[in-house]
């Protein structure tokens, strides 16, 4: 169970910033959107967008109806000659803790790399690791979300198309352990 929302986790942290990143090239000219939203018992969010030039700069702030306050800064960069694309984000949580994550995606000449790490409030840190690429008939996809306890969920994933039209999916998954505390 703990692999599953590591794994979940670590994805949702880089399709974010890669998604986030794809909204960069549409930012050629600068544009800004400020929104505020309250909630039914009267916690408000209020975010900020800024786009420009390949990159896209996001906060918000969520204030709790108590008065407590959270933020959250985003930022994704991509690089249109490379294809490269970069993003982070910092959470600084009511009590004072933080978190963060960065994610680095690179275009290879079959396919795309991509590194991401996500600190959580305790300081305990976790990867994951993707790379994919082309083959003649389809594609190759392996990804690795790594635990700060060592744990390690490793996903292989190889699509064909068949002569007849038809596409076989081939997914693997293996686990390690977490590594004992001395």
């Amino acid at each position: 169970m703990k692999h599953q929302i590591l794994h979940r986790f670590l994805t949702t942290t880089a399709v974010t910033l890669v998604a986030l990143g794809s909204l960069a090239p549409l930012a050629s000219v600068a544009r800004e959107r400020s929104t505020k939203t309250t909630g039914p018992k009267g916690g408000t969010v209020q975010t900020e967008v800024n786009a420009a030039d390949g990159t896209v700069n996001k906060s918000d702030t969520y204030t709790s109806p108590t008065g407590q306050v959270s933020t959250r800064a985003a930022k994704a960069t991509v690089n249109k000659s490379t294809g490269a694309v970069t993003g982070s984000a910092s959470t600084t949580l009511a009590n004072g803790k933080t978190t963060s994550s960065s994610l680095n995606s690179q275009k290879t000449d079959t396919g795309r790399t991509t590194t991401a790490q996500a600190t959580g409030p305790n300081g305990n840190t976790a990867n994951y690791d993707s790379t994919s690429a082309k083959t003649d008939n389809g594609y190759t996809r392996e990804a690795t979300a790594t635990g700060p306890n060592g744990a390690a969920v490793t996903k292989d994933v190889t699509a064909t198309k068949q002569d007849d039209g038809s596409v076989t999916k081939t997914t693997t998954v293996s686990t390690t352990p977490p590594t004992p505390k001395s």
